[in-house]
């Protein structure tokens, strides 16, 4: 369970270099960073949400915001397949 974990770890951060490098190219940068901003579809946050908020200057409560609008569109989801309105 631990190695596939950490296999899983590595494939993330393989695939967010590979980002980084595209972004460069694309855009014609030398450097580019990926601040990744993961919230799950019950609204459960990362601890690092905050530093990536503050690394992007936006408000450390901005997480609030962005927790409720994952909420919403969930729960905005679920009555679609429940064909509730």
């Amino acid at each position: 369970m631990l190695t596939m974990l950490i296999i899983i770890i590595i494939i993330i951060i393989i695939i967010i270099t590979i980002m980084a490098n595209e972004i460069c190219a694309m855009w014609k940068q030398k450097a580019a960073q990926v601040i990744p901003i993961v919230i799950s579809y019950t609204g459960v946050i990362l601890k690092s949400l905050s530093r990536s908020l503050t690394r992007l200057n936006l408000h450390p409560n901005t997480y609030i915001q962005l927790q409720n609008s994952v909420i919403l569109c969930t729960c905005s989801f679920v009555r679609n397949f429940l064909n509730y309105k």
